[in-house]
């Protein structure tokens, strides 16, 4: 059997402001992953989820998703497994699962009370060839009972146990299939100790609690496919457990990131090839920095070989005040195809007499955990010292959980 696996595609995704929306690019991603699929012929569509952006995507991102799996019917794949990740609500990519199940197309949003509504099995003429343990992003409420008692070494210890528990209770499963030499695959949307992460991942547990020992997971899996991380790379060298990456950079720390979906082949022996599979990048996403005169110089020697503009943002530092340098840049990027999103200037204090201005950053631009950060700066509070450790914990908690609530 052939699988392709992809992740993380954040439909409804914008970069900098509203009106820079990636339609464009998903829609080139889409289409190219149509050919792909139609080429390799594959024969199962796994996607480990984030589907989304956000757990309310906007309409046109929603009709993305369905056209393209009403799409996907007429290529060669006949099965499309989709998990929910943490940008995802649970509710809505659960809601049209009955019918979707119709078309071949099995989603599972969230963790289940009961753990077979997570086993889903692929069938040729009604004969059972993979099973799939498809675990979904597990939240803090699917894995453990908070208790008001606990600090956060406990609460850390409390939720890396549940995730590894959750995949032994469901491997418990699939150990039959395993037996009559059926091959095991499982999937999941977590953050893995020893993985390499970009600036573009929400935080989905506090603390280092999220990062998840794969060495513990259970040695029945053929394959683990893993979301939430955006850069592709196996984890621990572990050639069978692998992140797909997303399929286009969310933030400029991925400017130099090589996208990728993976391509499996899996039989009655396991494993058998991996291939990686590049996706064609339609916008780059560009980073300059340096003085003017630097600045300058890189984006005249950008050369434009992509479908989309390139998409920038620039960071000057000057030693003395200067009227106009957005402008300037601005215009430097239009001549040569550049749209500049963020222009930050910086200006060395050393050389500023006390009267200029001083250059601070939106409060657009600013995570919330940046916006935190920050406040504390101001009050003097080190977060880097150990003594702070729980105050940012305990914020990063109370964020997750204000992000994790359904509108």
């Amino acid at each position: 059997m052939k699988i392709l696996h992809t992740a993380d595609w954040h439909l409804g995704h914008y970069l900098k402001g509203q009106e820079n929306m990636r339609l464009e690019e998903h829609n080139l991603f889409l289409s190219w992953l149509l050919d792909t699929i139609e080429n390799e012929q594959i024969d199962l569509l796994l996607i480990a989820g984030d589907i989304f952006d956000s757990a309310n995507p906007p309409h046109w991102a929603e009709e993305q998703y369905y056209r393209f799996l009403a799409n996907v019917r007429q290529t060669a794949c006949k099965n499309v497994l989709i998990i929910g990740g943490n940008h995802d609500s649970p509710t809505n990519l659960n809601a049209p699962k009955e019918i979707l199940k119709f078309l071949d197309v099995y989603v599972v949003g969230k963790a289940s009370d009961n753990l077979q509504d997570e086993i889903v099995s692929i069938k040729h003429q009604n004969h059972t060839e993979l099973v799939i343990c498809a675990v979904p992003f597990l939240r803090d409420s699917d894995i453990r009972k908070a208790m008001s008692t606990e600090n956060i070494t406990e609460t850390e210890r409390r939720i890396k146990e549940g995730i590894i528990q959750h995949y032994h209770q469901v491997a418990s499963l699939v150990a039959d299939y395993k037996k009559e030499g059926i091959p095991i695959l499982a999937t999941g949307h977590l953050y893995a100790a020893k993985s390499q992460t970009s600036d573009s991942e929400k935080e989905i547990h506090i603390g280092n609690q999220g990062q998840i020992e794969v060495e513990k997971l259970p040695s029945i899996f053929d394959y683990i496919a893993l979301g939430h991380i955006h850069r592709p790379q196996k984890v621990g060298g572990h050639q069978h457990i692998r992140y797909s990456g997303s399929p286009i950079p969310l933030s400029f720390s991925e400017y130099n990131d090589r996208k990728q979906v993976i391509i499996l082949e899996i039989d009655t022996h396991g494993l058998t090839s991996l291939q990686e599979i590049e996706v064609p990048l339609s916008r780059p996403l560009l980073s300059f920095k340096g003085s003017f005169a630097e600045v300058e110089k890189e984006i005249l020697s950008y050369e434009q070989k992509n479908p989309l503009n390139a998409w920038a943002e620039v960071k000057v530092v000057l030693q003395e005040y200067a009227n106009g340098l957005g402008e300037k840049i601005h215009a430097l990027g239009k001549e040569k195809g550049i749209d500049i999103l963020k222009v930050n200037i910086e200006y060395d204090r050393t050389h500023l007499p006390s009267s200029e201005p001083s250059i601070q950053q939106s409060l657009s631009e600013l995570t919330p955990l940046e916006v935190f950060r920050q406040k504390c700066e101001q009050k003097n509070i080190n977060l880097a010292n150990e003594d702070y450790k729980e105050v940012l914990e305990a914020f990063q908690l109370l964020l997750e959980e204000v992000e994790g609530q359904e509108e």
